[in-house]
């Protein structure tokens, strides 16, 4: 018995070596981005430091070593009063200075808001692809922009690699607000709890309903409804929803641009016609009520990246409204709310979104 067990797993582990090897030599490219990336979260991991004895040295300022102690709180928060997976995040810290850590790679069809995606283990079907080394990243962008993709490449503010490893504290985040570090946190501890494969859209816009909620009753309890801190965050929350409803609104109109071209056009026609329709959305985004710097950074935005731009607000906020309506039936109960959508609660929602 015991022989025959063991010539099972030989066969087992031979036949898995095989089809490693038969889709690595289908597919080079994507086993090389895939090491590429696993090097790249190993040296992050190599690089970070752990957080309790930091909290007791003089490497931090008083207002870093502060805002990880709120990072910790709201973690604890999230863990014991919203529900979400407990994981050994945010106990390392990494100090990458002024230089990014890892930038996004967004593509999309010239003539159509439909991105590109790429397809991983486990994850599934994505429509992005994240990148340690940024000229790697812009190396792929250019090969891209060859073929007529619409492409952006920004900078992102944390990752989530699932629970599966612990997650650091970046320098970065420290320079946060109180509320929109509380809202990262939270959301990329979702990411932890519920990743549904080949559903970017869900997974996101999910994980960004759940992080603004959830910055919120935490502000609410540590700080009180009328405190500054929470005052100050729901006015950044008014202002980002100003954004993201110019940005939804204008994709719209844009898709009905496309939808609406002659077929008979040339591309440098085709080209001309959609730049003026950028140009519209340009003009239209100066008269917001948001700095001058801050529209003049998104104009620019869109110059450079064209349909790109908009698939980040597609992934992030298209569907607040569908889980706000789910989160109010859950009786505006925001643990009840996340355990809706862990026990597949959310299935139609979830098909209503692919179908976009």
């Amino acid at each position: 018995m015991q022989k025959k067990i063991l010539n099972a797993v030989a066969i087992l582990w031979q036949t898995s070596l095989l089809i490693l090897v038969f889709n690595v030599f289908i597919n080079p490219g994507l086993w090389i981005y895939l090491l590429r990336q696993a090097k790249g979260q190993l040296t992050v991991i190599a690089q970070t430091r752990d957080v309790t004895p930091l909290l007791q040295s003089s490497a931090l300022s008083e207002r870093q070593k502060n805002k990880i102690r709120l990072i910790q709180e709201v973690k604890y928060y999230a863990e014991t009063r919203l529900g979400l997976k407990k994981t050994n995040n945010y106990s390392t810290y990494l100090d990458h200075g002024k230089q990014p850590v890892i930038w996004l790679l967004t593509a999309c069809e010239p003539f159509s808001l439909k991105e590109k995606t790429w397809t991983f283990p486990m994850l599934g079907e994505v429509s992005y692809k994240g990148f340690f080394d940024y000229n790697l990243g812009l190396k792929e962008a250019n090969e891209l922009r060859v073929e007529s993709f619409d492409v952006d490449l920004g900078r992102v503010s944390a990752w989530s690699t699932l629970g599966i490893l612990s997650d650091p504290i970046l320098s970065s985040m420290l320079d946060d607000s109180e509320g929109e570090l509380a809202e990262l946190i939270i959301h990329e501890l979702t990411h932890a709890t519920l990743y549904l494969p080949s559903s970017v859209d869900f997974n996101e816009n999910f994980a960004s309903f759940v992080g603004r909620k959830g910055a919120v009753s935490f502000l609410e309890q540590k700080y009180g409804v009328q405190n500054d801190t929470l005052i100050s965050y729901l006015k950044h929350l008014e202002e980002e929803d100003t954004i993201k409803a110019f940005v939804l609104k204008h994709k719209q109109v844009l898709a009905q641009f496309y939808n609406a071209l002659d077929d008979k056009l040339t591309v440098a026609q085709k080209n001309r016609l959609k730049a003026d329709e950028l140009n519209k959305i340009i003009t239209a985004l100066h008269l917001l009520p948001l700095s001058n710097k801050l529209k003049l950074k998104m104009a620019k935005r869109i110059v450079v990246s064209k349909n790109a731009f908009f698939m980040h607000y597609n992934r992030y906020d298209a569907q607040y409204k569908q889980l706000n309506q789910i989160f109010e039936q859950e009786g505006k109960l925001l643990p009840d709310f996340i355990n809706s959508a862990k026990n597949n609660g959310f299935k139609r929602l979830i098909k209503d979104t692919d179908e976009q």
